[in-house]
Order: structure tokens, then sequence, then C-alpha cells
């Protein structure tokens, strides 16, 4: 996803192109960039003055952009007061996608039988919605994907094992198809036969179906940090 461009003192600057794009998002989506290429790495304090003058803003969206990595536990606080860059090491989501995959996988089998036809198939339209748009936003992307897993989550029947998949998938929100583009078209496959199979009667293929998809979203978030991190 491009937002900027940069000048000779290495200044970042809004394109003008990407008007729709809110400045608390541009300042989000290049905060974000410099964690993930390790320009920004952990530890380092986040000064919400530094970073407006880097981008070119006010330092009223780099606020909300701070706000937001915190929420996310991509920043967290130093002696309750410093903002500073949290670890965001590989390994930190792999575990986080593997508790994902641990409940998710169990809650699909749980909720096979248990979604109404209605239900099911306003995912499906949703679904196909996305895949038709011409310019998917980060905003586009996540209300579909919290619908398909927020869905199977609640039809499982346990509102604690859901509100669990709800606060491990805040954690890995950074990673869409604005930023992983190849994967829009796949992910929608997936995501419209897990629907199918859990508004079907077979627990095991349901179970099957979310390891498969998640294993995909796994190999994806690898290869962009890798490939973050060498360019």
């Amino acid at each position: 996803m491009t937002f900027s461009d940069t000048d000779a003192a290495g200044r970042i600057f809004p394109l003008s192109a990407e008007g729709d794009v809110s400045l608390s998002e541009f300042a989000y989506a290049q905060i974000l960039d410099l964690i993930l290429s390790g320009r920004l790495q952990a530890g380092a304090v986040l000064q919400e003055r530094r970073l407006a003058e880097m981008l070119s803003i006010s330092r009223t969206p780099v606020r909300e952009a701070l706000g937001r990595l915190e929420t996310e536990s991509l920043a967290m606080r130093r002696q309750g007061r410093m903002l500073v860059v949290a670890d965001v090491s590989i390994e930190t989501y792999m575990n986080l996608l593997d508790m994902r995959r641990i409940l998710e996988v169990e809650a699909a089998a749980r909720a096979t039988g248990q979604l109404a036809a209605d239900e099911a198939e306003k995912v499906r339209v949703a679904i196909r919605w996305l895949l038709l748009l011409p310019k998917i936003t980060p905003a586009d992307h996540w209300s579909v994907d919290d619908l398909v897993h927020g869905t199977i989550a609640e039809a499982a029947g346990n509102p604690m094992v859901s509100a669990a998949i709800r606060d491990l998938r805040r954690r890995t929100h950074i990673f869409n198809t604005a930023r992983m583009p190849h994967r829009l078209q796949p992910g929608g496959s997936e995501h419209m036969a897990l629907i199918d199979a859990v508004a079907g009667g077979d627990p095991q293929l349901s179970r099957r179906l979310m390891g498969d998809h998640l294993d995909n979203v796994r190999d994806a978030i690898i290869d962009f940090i890798l490939g973050r991190r060498r360019g």
C-alpha cells in the first residue's frame, strides 16, 4: 500500500492520490511500516512531535495512530509513561497465530450445524461484495474478515472462547490484504468454503478448512515480515 513519498531529507509526505485515506490511517500505516521493516526497533521511543515532523502532519493524527498501535500491543508504556515499540518478532506472531489455530479450529467444529441459513448467506454476500470491489481498504477487508471469523466463533456457543478469539485477532489485525494483496482471492475462496462447511453437517471438514486457512495466513505473514526486513 503506497500512502507517501519522501524528500531528500527523508521526510515523508502523503500522496494526494490517496485523498480517501485519513491522516490518522496514513500515520498508522507509515509508523507500522517503520516497525515491521526494523527501522524502528523494539524499545525505540515513539515521540509524537518527532513522528509528526517526519510525516509532515500535525500531532493529532500521530497521537491517534500511536493509540491504535498501543491497543494492538505493537507499542507499550515504559514505566507507565514513555511509549516505546514493543517486541514484534516473528516468534510473537507465530505464537499468537498458534493460539488462534487451537481455538478457531475447535470453534469451527463446534459451530458446524449451529449456524442459521440466513446468517450464513449474510456472510457469503459480504465475501462476494469484497471480491468485487475495485479498490479495497483495510477497513473493507477487516469488516468482512471479522464477520467471517466472528460469526463462526459466536456460533460455537461459548462467549469466553469468542472473546479470546476476538482479542487474538485484534493483535494480528495489522496484516490485511492491503499489505498482502496476493491473499485476497485465495482468502475469499477459503472463507466461502469455511462458511459452507460450518453451515453444513461435517465438523471434521470445518476443522480441516479452518486449520488450512490459518496455516495459509501464517505463511503469508512470515513471507511479509521477512520480505520487509530483507528490503
